[in-house]
C-alpha cells in the first residue's frame, strides 16, 4: 500500500455531508487511508475553519474528530522546512501557498498521492500524484494505492 495524504475537503465532506455520495466516498477514503495515511496539520486547521464557518453547531464534534485523526494518521506540522519547500512549490508551480504547504508536508512524509478536489487532477508534484477522489475516472488509480 502506498502512503496517501488527504486534504481538508475530504474531511469536510465526511463531517458535514455524510448522507451525500461525496460524504460517503470521503468516509470510505478516510477509512482506507487510516492505516498509513497523512493529514498535514494545515489540512486539519482548514477542516476546522470550514466547519466553524459552515456549521457552527458541528464545531465541537469536529474538534473531537481532530483528536481521532491525530491518533490515527500521521499529522506532520508546518515547520520551517515545510514552509521553505512550500514556497518553492508555490513559485515553481503557481500553487496557492496554503495548498503548497499541504503538498510539501505530505510529500516530505512519504505520501505518493494527495487526494483533493482543490488541485489539478492528475498532476505530478515532486513525485506525488494529485488525484481527485470524487472523480470516478480515478477509482482504479485510488484502489491501486490502497492495495
Amino acid at each position: 500500500m502506498a502512503r496517501v495524504a488527504l486534504d481538508s475537503n475530504v474531511l469536510v465532506y465526511a463531517e458535514l455531508e455524510p448522507d451525500t455520495l461525496k460524504g460517503q466516498r470521503a468516509a470510505d477514503i478516510i477509512l482506507r487511508a487510516a492505516r498509513d495515511g497523512v493529514i498535514p496539520v494545515q489540512g486539519l486547521g482548514e477542516f476546522l475553519r470550514v466547519v466553524q464557518r459552515r456549521a457552527p453547531a458541528a464545531f465541537a464534534g469536529a474538534l473531537k474528530q481532530i483528536v481521532l485523526y491525530r491518533a490515527t494518521f500521521l499529522t506532520p506540522p508546518t515547520t520551517d522546512d515545510v514552509m521553505e519547500a512550500a514556497g518553492d512549490l508555490a513559485a515553481a508551480h503557481g500553487l496557492q501557498l496554503w495548498d503548497a504547504v499541504i503538498c510539501a508536508a505530505a510529500e516530505r512524509n512519504g505520501a505518493k498521492a494527495l487526494l483533493t478536489e482543490d488541485l489539478q487532477d492528475g498532476r505530478l508534484l515532486q513525485g506525488m500524484r494529485i488525484l481527485n477522489p470524487f472523480n470516478s475516472a480515478n477509482d482504479a488509480s485510488i484502489d491501486a494505492l490502497f492495495s
